[in-house]
């Protein structure tokens, strides 16, 4: 189980990163903010990932929770924009 879950954070760890880094984060906002709040979730349940390192931990959370929260002032503002100033 340990093995999945280490994989599991990981791929998507990278997954938000790429979309962080290569897309700038223009597409699939709804998918990011549940991808953020599931790695949270996931970082934080484990309880041998606290014990091991608890800077990785901490990088981990932060990387989600920034993704999180610039998914969501993206998809808010895109949301609430006409279709005429797109």
């Amino acid at each position: 189980m340990e093995l999945f879950q280490y994989i599991w954070i990981g791929f998507m760890v990278l997954l938000l990163l790429y979309r962080m880094i290569f897309q700038k984060f223009r597409k699939h906002n709804k998918e990011n903010i549940g991808l953020s709040a599931i790695l949270i979730i996931f970082t934080g349940s484990s309880y041998t990932i606290t014990q091991m390192n608890l800077i990785l931990v901490i990088s981990v959370i932060v990387v989600a929770v920034c993704s999180a929260v610039w998914n969501s002032i993206i998809f808010v503002r895109n949301g609430y924009e006409p279709e005429r100033l797109k």
